[in-house]
């Protein structure tokens, strides 16, 4: 028997409890994932507002190829790159009371890198678009080019906050970091359905709204962040010298990894009107779970992950273990849940306006593909950020280097055959051909981190859920509509997983792990 909602609320906490052990690692998941959380509902407002200003139309197209070297950059030199390597070593100076010169020599060097990376990047625009979109005819392609120009700044604006996010989480300050992403995304909803109406064509409001956005990032940070800078004496420069030998593979990493992307957004330009929108749509779908809860646990383990390397291996196999329980126990629900209700959520959120019905039966193809992979992008986040504290970031490297290919050639087999369909299911499946490598090489290195029995259940839970769920939409809530299938389709989800979960044992394999 399910149980109700307040047994719902208190299996949800003794669940998470149990899992992490309680104390501070908890309430810095729980302060980060709440932010995150805050930080993604905004984001799908912006969804929202995109899909009914814009849909899937080709100015937007031509917005998205011209974001899309300015948002690698960022998680380049931003919060994937800077923060992973800055990190370790910012938690080591700061225990010896030298943390402050460290930060401001990291702060000195952004402005020597970006000023000139933003302006190269404009200059360099008509280059690196004509390669990303080769199938754009040549007024799209001209339209994406002068949108790029004016994007570049951006950059500067998401490093400024990425290192002021990575001192905040090393002081155990995670709320904050997490729900800057929202002034990005109210700066995006600012300019389309405000300054789109002031300019002439009406998609560069949008982009002025990225650059309104990104500078409300940092100025949501820099006030907490600024303290931290302070602190006589110099920063140590072989430590300096570290950040830079961790920063060059993690770099090389993210930059592999991204190459899915720029593939994807290539031959998807060769595809239908709005094909790249399309691919946008989904896979801002498929990232709400992924950067609630994956990146809320792998961000709070860093800092832990990074300690314990330098104390105890049994202690940072236990951290590792939590990670990868939680990350079952919430993102295989998360993937059945929206693979038995895709179609319902693109249709509320996104169909009206400009946004049609075949833009629907597009996106939801989309993004059952993505789903795929939800679980292994998760595994990838903590596994990733394991290797980083045990300082040895090139792995990740090789590891994403070979899923990229195994990407590469499924999206050219399948493209042809299943369109954006074909390019999301690709994207899935490099992501386990990234995780299951990582996973074994981390394995190798540090072991008894695997909890096969938490595994196991959460599976099992997931999947009767899935199914009873299946079943009680097509027969009781499919005929009311969207709306009703999501209103009681949700809820509905949840109760039959912790049921599940509560037949099987879950709670108790979870609180074990813990």
């Amino acid at each position: 028997m399910p149980p109700g909602p307040k047994g719902v609320f208190f299996r949800l906490r003794d669940l998470t409890r149990g899992l992490l052990g309680g104390g501070r690692f908890l309430g810095e998941v729980l302060r980060g994932a709440v932010g995150t959380g805050l930080a993604r509902g905004v984001g799908l407002g912006r969804e929202v507002a995109l899909a009914h200003v814009f849909g899937a139309s080709s100015a937007y197209d031509a917005f998205l190829i011209a974001y899309f070297v300015p948002h690698l950059l960022r998680r380049l030199l931003g919060e994937g790159g800077l923060a992973a390597a800055f990190l370790p070593v910012y938690v080591r100076a700061d225990q010896r009371g030298e943390g402050g010169p460290l930060a401001r020599a990291t702060l000195s060097f952004l402005f020597l890198v970006l000023i000139p990376v933003c302006a190269l990047g404009s200059l360099l625009a008509p280059w690196y678009v004509r390669l990303l979109a080769a199938g754009f005819p040549p007024d799209k392609l001209s339209l994406a080019v002068s949108l790029a120009r004016w994007m570049f700044p951006f950059l500067f604006f998401c490093s400024l906050s990425a290192l002021a996010g990575g001192m905040l989480n090393a002081h155990g300050r995670f709320f904050l970091p997490a729900l800057s992403p929202a002034a990005l995304s109210l700066g995006m909803i600012l300019g389309a359905l405000v300054l789109s109406r002031l300019f002439s064509p009406p998609i560069l409001g949008l982009v002025v709204g990225v650059l309104l956005g990104g500078a409300g990032m940092v100025a949501l940070q820099l006030p907490w962040a600024a303290p931290h800078l302070k602190g006589e004496g110099e920063a140590r420069p072989e430590e300096l010298k570290e950040i830079g030998r961790r920063l060059l593979p993690v770099l090389g990493g993210l930059a592999v990894a991204e190459l899915n992307l720029l593939v994807d957004s290539r031959l998807a330009s060769f595809l239908a009107e709005g094909s790249v929108a399309v691919l946008q749509y989904a896979m801002r779908l498929f990232q709400f779970p992924v950067g609630m809860l994956a990146v809320s646990v792998a961000t709070a383990a860093l800092p832990r992950l990074s300690r314990e390397a330098l104390r105890s291996p049994e202690g940072f196999s236990a951290s590792l273990a939590k990670g990868v329980s939680l990350g079952a126990a919430l993102l295989l629900p998360a993937m059945a849940g929206l693979l038995v209700l895709g179609g319902p959520t693109v249709t509320v959120l996104f169909q009206h306006g400009a946004f049609t019905q075949l833009d629907t039966l597009r996106t939801s193809a989309a993004l059952c593909g993505y789903l795929s992979g939800l679980w292994a992008y998760g595994l990838v986040y903590l596994f990733s950020r394991a290797f980083y504290a045990l300082g040895r970031p090139g792995i990740p490297v090789l590891s994403a280097a070979f899923a990229v290919g195994v990407n590469v050639g499924l999206d050219l087999w399948w493209v042809g055959r299943w369109g954006t369909f074909g390019l999301a299911l690709a994207t899935g499946l490099a992501g386990w051909t990234d995780a299951l490598l990582q996973g074994w090489l981390l394995w190798r290195r540090v072991k008894g981190w695997l909890p096969v029995g938490a595994i196991l259940r959460a599976a099992f839970s997931a999947g009767g859920m899935a199914i009873l769920l299946w079943a009680c939409d097509r027969a009781l809530l499919a005929p009311m509509g969207a709306w009703a299938e999501l209103a009681g389709g949700v809820p509905l989800g949840v109760l039959l997983y912790l049921g599940f979960g509560k037949l099987v044992g879950l709670d108790r394999k979870l609180r074990a792990a813990g």
